[in-house]
Parts: C-alpha cells; structure tokens; sequence
C-alpha cells in the first residue's frame, strides 16, 4: 500500500520577493519549502548572493550553485528591469495575485520605484508587506546600509565580549545572524497572515538586523548594563561557573560540559572528578562561596590536568554516562559528516550539474500531518519568467513584447 501523499501547511500562499543577499531571502526559503510559491524577482545582474562563493571558495555557476540554492530553492526565479516603466507594470500583475510582498531594498529607494507599503496598500488592501533593514525604519541611522557582520554582530556586542582580551576579532560565519533574522521575518509573516484571516486586511511587517542582534543577546543586553555585575568573565582560571566550561583533552581536542545546578551536582561532580573538598569544604559550597574566596581556580586548575589525562572521546562516554549535558567542538566543516544531521532530515543532499552532490541544510521544522518540499537546485537567473508571467493571463506574444522591451528577461 503507498504512502498517502501530505499536502503542504501554506500551500495557496503566493509570495513576491524582491530581495537580495541572504536574510531575506533566508524567510521566503522557508515559506517556500512549507507550500507556498514564492516568486523571486531579480534584477538584469541577478542577486548579489549568486556571486557569494567568489569569496566563500564555492562553485558558483549559472546553474551550479550551491550558497545560492541554501536560500533560493524552490522559488519559482523571474527577471524583471523595475528602472523600466513597463517593468513596474509587469511587476503590478504579480502583485495583483500576491498574498506576500517581501522586500529588504532600501525605504528611499522603494518610494521612487513607488513600491513603499504606503503605495501597495492603498492598491493592494489585503497585501502583507514585509520589509527588513539594517538598523529600523527610525532613528539616526535608518538610512545606514546594513549587513548581517555590521548591524548584527559589530554593533550589538559580540565580537567585543565573546573575545579573549587584546585578541583579533573572530569572524563569524558568512550569513549566520542574516539566517537567524530571516526565520523571524518569516514568523511575522505567518502572523499576519493569520491576522488577515479575522481582518480580511494586510499589514505592514518590519524587523532589523540590527534588532534581531539585540533580541538574539538579550541575556547579555541586560546582565551588561551599567547598572549590574554582569560583565562576562574572560580569565580563563575564573569562569563562573567551572562544570560549564571547556577543557581541553589529550587528543589536543576540547569539551564543553555543562552541568545542571551546581549546588544540586556538587555530590555528583566531587564523585566523578575525585573533589571531595566540593562537599566538605565550605569554600565549594557554592559558586558564589568558590567566586569569593578564590577556589574556582583551583577547581580549575585541577580539572584542566585530569581532562589533559584522557581523549575527547573518553571523557564524551565518561560524561554522557553520568548524564551530563556535553559536546566535542567541532567545525562547520565537520556538519556534513554528521549522522545525526541526516538521521533528522536537516541536511539533503542536493545534485548539481556535472555530477555534483552536495548536502545543503534545510529548514529545521517537521510536521506529523504536512510535508515539505524536497531541496533542489536553483537554477539560472530568470529560468521561470515566462511561466510566472503566462499564470498572470499574459499571452506569449505579449511576454514576447515585454521582453524586447527590455521589461523582463
């Protein structure tokens, strides 16, 4: 007997994006592969993003192209030239059967091209209208370009606190904060969808980069401020907390443990690490008692020479089998030989052109009733503009004429 085939949760949803880079782009992918069709306009050079693996040493073809394909697959990929009148007419005809306008151009500019939510409103009344920028649509830097390094992680503390003292700033990984801004885009989104389901009306969706940073380090945004101790500790003798931290092993790889309660684990942690002052001595009676009286460096140093006595693997089985919460680092390099990656569907290996198969990550939701769409190659800029245009009712001859016009491509 066949498995019944499971629709999709937003299958129906038609969304039009106009975006370029990652974050955006990052929320239509999303809605994309949970049934809605998502149509991506592009300008006559394409978005930015086809280019990315120049610079992150990733093949980037036409139509193979991996990075791009993290936040593209599955949209339906149309060119239209908005600088040419007739190119803003053809871009009204998707509006006109839109349920989702998702942009992450600038304000100003939006406003000369007429494409402002003020403007598709009062055309569009049941149009939900997504916007991202860099820093929020008020204030003295709304008008700043922002990226995912700048807006998100320069100006919102970490690349200051998470660094060893004196230290080169680390990088952060092309797109992360972009991503994490990008599912908060999308939740919005599906919010106001559902507010239109009681209102009948859009909405106008807005968030930062600049805001997700702040949101996404919202304990350190209040445990930092003047008016607290909370500056993180950075010596690495004096943690806060010594059974949550890193320790390195004799394989010359690290651990990370993180206990529970050090007052409730203290019995356990005297036990498995032979500390019996932990129980017996008042110093170690708590973190803070450690804190205060200097003992965290000796817990410290001591852990330091056993977990130096035994392989990240050893000490993995010693921890795990006293159930307590623990990891290896590892790299991103390391994400595609995971089997717990596979095992749980959030990387699918994707073929390309000339038998290239790479494992992509897909969004992380899974449903028991709904399905979504299996990740797949891109493709070429404007592969799908006659299709998108054709559903609008526009005949051939006609797409044919805004081609040679230059309006799409």
């Amino acid at each position: 007997m066949t498995e019944e085939k499971k629709e999709m949760p937003l299958e129906g949803i038609r969304v039009l994006e106009l975006t370029s880079f990652v974050a955006t782009p990052a929320a239509a992918r999303i809605l994309c592969a949970y049934g809605a069709e998502v149509i991506k306009i592009e300008k006559p050079i394409g978005d930015e993003m086809r280019r990315a693996g120049d610079f992150e040493r990733v093949v980037c073809e036409e139509d193979k192209n991996p990075l791009f394909t993290v936040v593209n697959a599955g949209k339906k990929l149309a060119g239209i030239n908005l600088k040419k009148e007739s190119g803003r007419r053809a871009l009204g005809k998707l509006l006109e059967r839109a349920d989702v306008f998702l942009t992450n151009i600038r304000m100003a500019s939006l406003r000369k091209l007429k494409l402002d939510y003020e403007a598709l409103h009062e055309a569009y009344p049941a149009l939900i209208y997504a916007h991202l920028s860099g820093y929020g649509l008020r204030g003295p830097d709304a008008a700043l370009p922002g990226f995912d390094k700048t807006a998100y992680w320069v100006r919102t503390g970490p690349l200051s606190d998470w660094q060893v003292p004196g230290s080169f700033p680390f990088f952060p990984s092309y797109g992360y904060g972009d991503i994490s801004t990008g599912t908060m885009i999308a939740c919005g989104i599906l919010m106001a969808l559902l507010g239109r389901e009681r209102t009948g009306e859009g909405t106008f969706v807005e968030t930062s980069l600049y805001g997700n940073g702040i949101w996404n380090n919202g304990i350190a945004a209040v445990s930092h401020q003047p008016a607290f101790s909370g500056t993180q500790q950075r010596d690495a003798l004096h943690p806060a907390d010594p059974f949550s931290y890193y320790y390195r092993c004799a394989d010359d790889r690290w651990i990370a443990m993180f206990e529970h309660e050090y007052v409730q684990d203290r019995d356990r942690f005297a036990e498995l690490f032979r500390l019996p002052q932990l129980r017996e001595d008042e110093r170690y009676a708590t973190l803070e008692a450690m804190e205060k009286t200097g003992a965290v460096e000796n817990v410290v140093r001591e852990l330091n020479r056993q977990f130096l006595e035994k392989t990240s693997a050893e000490w993995m089985a010693i921890l795990q089998a006293a159930n307590i919460p623990c990891e290896i680092l590892r790299s991103a390099r390391d994400i595609c030989m995971d089997e717990q990656a596979y095992a749980n569907g959030y990387l699918q290996e994707v073929k390309f052109r000339d038998h290239l198969t790479v494992p992509l990550p897909c969004p992380p939701l899974e449903f028991s009733k709904y399905s979504m769409r299996e990740t797949a190659s891109a493709g070429k800029l404007g592969k799908d503009t006659d299709e998108v245009f054709r559903e609008t009712g526009l005949s051939q001859r006609e797409i044919q004429k805004l081609r040679e016009e230059g309006a799409i491509f």
